[in-house]
């Protein structure tokens, strides 16, 4: 053998870890391990044409092999049916015909370890989680102040005459949501709207109707209803005037997705079967209630009314044109006390007794507004939330509901890194998130406390009211 063949045979066999054999000293005449030592080169006659064929070691059949994969990172393409015999004619050496030769066994080898090893055993499929139950009702939908608002002030004009709209979507607002980022609503996470519907079987409050397409909604796919609360709104158009959006205006929104429903179901009685299941969640009144935003408190008119009598009979329209609109479902969320507000308690209104005396007024008149309404309006049903005597509860004691402080806002006005005061460490300790607005956890109890229970829920709490239903008479217009 030539050295040059000799030193690639032997490198070969190196890398392939296989012991050399000696080889035997050829005789000088031999030209080709074919041939016997003593037979000139070409002493094969033309009869003798092709020569006997070469005896090969037994391979496996790799016609057809399909693509395999070693430890998902090596690939084998198909290999077609490999003609041996003329591997054999074209070996000029024992070199070449050994490596060849070698080289395919070494295939050979990895093709039966593939086919002889074990394929690995598939992950197991993640366990299928159950379906999540079917909301109570086919919709809800949120009218109301900050406490209810999830968007709506975002893209409220600044700079009016009145001052810059309240807006909730600057750090720390969100900080406890699922993306730690503001979402247009006034707490740390989720608001009383969120929990309520959750409760119902909802995924969270209905999406902000300031956020939605015009018209809209453009499809019944997937709709749970619109949310049209408005952060700092009230009763009154004048409340806060061109800084929010009023409940007027609001129920004015109302309208113009009623109609939308109304052309995507196809006419007035399929609309009726939807709103007259639907909740309507309304929680208003504490700005209307408070001198810094009503005018009217400060400057009363000349009448024989109190401001509250005129408010309620704000309220009292507002319902009925809700009612003459396909409503028949309230949830309704009276105000809370106060002169317990960071906002108030911080300011010359804080030893004002007059101001939480105005809330429980109004609400004791407006749970007697409901309960007449149960009478004057066909098939009106409530259920009234009763957030003053809730807040007053967990007050009293609030260390039984984990509660530190009730007094002070974790995240104080503004409520932004720009004033370089960053909110308390222990949010789930406080109930007030600013100065305004609770924390979400004084938010899921709150709601928890009107969808369960009828201590602070009366005459129905508000999942009992979700569960009623109304004849069809009730839901003529």
């Amino acid at each position: 053998m030539p050295l040059r063949s000799r030193l690639r045979l032997r490198a070969t066999l190196r890398r392939l870890r296989l012991p050399m054999a000696a080889t035997a000293p050829r005789p000088a005449t031999a030209r080709c391990c074919f041939e016997a030592a003593s037979t000139p080169r070409r002493a094969a006659s033309a009869s003798q044409w092709p020569p006997p064929r070469l005896t090969l070691p037994s391979l496996p059949t790799l016609e057809g092999l399909a693509p395999l994969a070693i430890d998902s990172q090596i690939k084998i393409t198909t290999i077609t049916q490999l003609n041996w015999h003329v591997v054999a004619m074209k070996a000029r050496n024992v070199a070449t015909l050994l490596l060849v030769t070698i080289s395919f066994q070494v295939l050979a080898g990895i093709v039966a370890q593939l086919e002889t090893s074990p394929s690995p055993a598939p992950e197991p499929a993640p366990e299928a989680k159950a379906p999540m139950p079917p909301p109570l009702l086919p919709a809800i939908f949120v009218f109301g102040d900050g406490a209810l608002d999830v968007g709506n002030n975002n893209d409220l004009p600044e700079g009016d005459e009145m001052g810059d709209a309240p807006r909730a979507t600057r750090p720390y607002y969100g900080i406890d949501s699922p993306n730690s980022q503001p979402t247009g609503r006034f707490s740390n996470g989720y608001n009383i709207a969120d929990f309520i519907a959750k409760a119902l079987g909802f995924a969270m409050s209905p999406p902000a109707y300031a956020s939605l397409p015009v018209p809209s909604p453009t499809t019944m796919q997937r709709f749970t209803g619109v949310n049209y609360a408005s952060a700092y709104a009230g009763l009154r158009e004048s409340t806060n005037a061109q800084m929010t959006i009023s409940l007027s205006d609001q129920v004015k929104n109302f309208a113009a997705t009623r109609s939308q429903l109304e052309a995507l179901l196809g006419g007035r009685e399929p609309l009726n079967n939807l709103l007259s299941e639907s909740l309507f969640l309304i929680g208003v009144g504490t700005m209307d209630l408070l001198p810094c935003c009503n005018f009217y408190l400060t400057f009363p008119l000349k009448d024989n009314k109190t401001e509250v009598q005129r408010l309620i009979e704000l309220y009292e329209s507002t319902l009925a044109t809700l009612h003459g609109m396909g409503a028949r479902k309230f949830g309704v969320i009276n105000v809370g006390p106060l002169g317990r507000l960071p906002s108030v308690h911080m300011s010359r209104h804080s030893e004002d007794p007059s101001i939480d005396r105005r809330a429980t007024e109004f609400n004791a008149k407006l749970g007697l507004l409901l309960s007449n309404l149960t009478t004057k309006l066909n098939g009106f049903r409530y259920s009234f939330a009763d957030f003053y005597g809730f807040t007053n509860a967990t007050f009293a004691n609030p260390s039984g509901f984990g509660f530190l402080n009730t007094k002070y806002a974790c995240c104080t006005d503004p409520c932004s890194p720009d004033m370089y005061v960053a909110p308390c460490d222990s949010r789930s300790e406080y109930w007030f998130w600013d100065n305004w607005y609770t924390t979400e956890k004084a938010s899921k109890l709150a709601a928890a406390a009107f969808c369960s229970g009828n201590a602070f829920a009366m005459p129905v709490n508000i999942k009992e009211l979700a569960a009623m239903k109304g004849s069809m008479r009730d839901r003529e217009l």
